[in-house]
């Protein structure tokens, strides 16, 4: 009977966190999907860069080396592999590159994926962009860029890839969009004790959301926060947009649930 009672009180109290359809993210509930973000390896358009980058990638999907990166980084394997590559398999057999440095861009404004500690960058992208230098034999480099900058870095020739961004951020016609090797849902998300319940909710107030045009351009796009939100607020960083939250500039926050999940260093 003890037994019965205490399975009893745990389904009641996943209940009540799995409710209405929200999602608990760390602190955070979930209000609405907005939509999906995808990580992908951004090139310039035509860039004989791409293959090899796409097949190292595949390389490290075959072998597991993706998502062991990701279990260390994310805590599970999250990997979101959708290409059919054979790996190194796919690069010609008479076709030797040259030796050369890959210079990536990544978003060092977003714990885990990358970030700055000690005067170096870490994170799950710059394991990835080691490890498709280490399969090609190519040294790399690493810079900071926005996702705003991916075009501009990458038409200016100051990076050969942008690593880890979404790939609306481009027009497809103009770049070579690798294989997606991460998900994230976009979403609209409130503290857990918050008395907001829905969209309805929020008649109004307004919404924060960080500079990130993929998630902005989601978030201009939902008709039912058009509808009843005043309006959004963009904020430089999440810790930024994460204070505006709790200081009540702002009701709720529309962001990559992924960074989301994760407590987010505050640089100042």
């Amino acid at each position: 009977m003890k037994k019965f009672f205490a399975v009893l009180l745990a389904l009641i109290l996943l209940t009540s966190l799995w409710g209405c359809g929200q999602k608990e993210l760390s602190a955070f509930r979930t209000l609405e999907v907005l939509g999906t973000k995808r990580y992908c390896a951004i090139c310039r358009g035509g860039d004989r860069l791409s293959p090899y980058i796409e097949a190292a990638l595949g390389d490290m999907a075959i072998t597991g080396t993706l998502q062991s990166i990701s279990t260390r980084w994310l805590g599970s394997d999250r990997i979101a592999w959708d290409s059919d590559s054979a790996g190194l398999k796919d690069l010609p057999a008479d076709e030797t590159p040259e030796a050369r440095t890959l210079i990536f861009g990544v978003e060092t404004a977003f714990y885990p994926l990358a970030y700055e500690a000690d005067g170096t960058l870490q994170g799950l992208c710059v394991d990835i962009a080691n490890g498709i230098g280490e399969r090609l034999g190519w040294a790399v480099q690493i810079i900071a860029i926005s996702p705003s900058e991916v075009g501009t870095q990458l038409s200016s020739g100051n990076i050969d890839c942008a690593l880890g961004f979404d790939s609306s951020l481009v027009k497809a016609a103009d770049y070579d969009i690798g294989s997606c090797f991460l998900e994230s849902d976009v979403v609209l998300a409130v503290r857990s004790e918050s008395e907001i319940r829905r969209v309805k909710d929020l008649q109004d107030l307004r919404v924060g959301t960080i500079s990130d045009p993929a998630v902005l351009s989601i978030l201009r796009a939902d008709e039912k926060l058009a509808k009843y939100a005043s309006g959004a607020t963009e904020y430089l960083t999440l810790p930024r947009c994460i204070e505006a939250l709790d200081k009540g500039w702002c009701a709720a926050v529309a962001v990559d649930a992924l960074a989301l999940s994760y407590d987010q260093p505050v640089s100042e």
